[in-house]
């Protein structure tokens, strides 16, 4: 793995969780679990761990409600980015 724990973080800040909260239809909902979500990505150990959370997120059910919520307003959601965010994580 070649990406940062930082550099995978900028990335969902900058592709999915800025977005969404300069979204115009934000809900303090989703607000609130982007916030969540981005304290608990902060609190990770390694890369590995973000890439972790990251897959997980994709089929846990509070990550099913967030990427339900977003698509709601018209957002970016974790789904949207999976292919750019594996190229990153699976740079050589």
């Amino acid at each position: 793995m070649k990406a940062t724990k930082e550099e995978l973080i900028n990335f969902l800040e900058a592709r999915v969780f800025i977005p969404n909260e300069n979204n115009i239809k934000v809900t303090p909902v989703i607000k609130r679990k982007i916030n969540t979500t981005r304290m608990r990505l902060n609190q990770l150990n390694s890369p590995e761990k973000v890439v972790e959370y990251f897959w997980s997120a994709l089929v846990t059910d509070g990550g099913i409600d967030s990427h339900k919520k977003i698509k709601e307003i018209g957002g970016v959601s974790f789904e949207d980015v999976v292919a750019e965010f594996k190229i990153l994580y699976d740079q050589n």
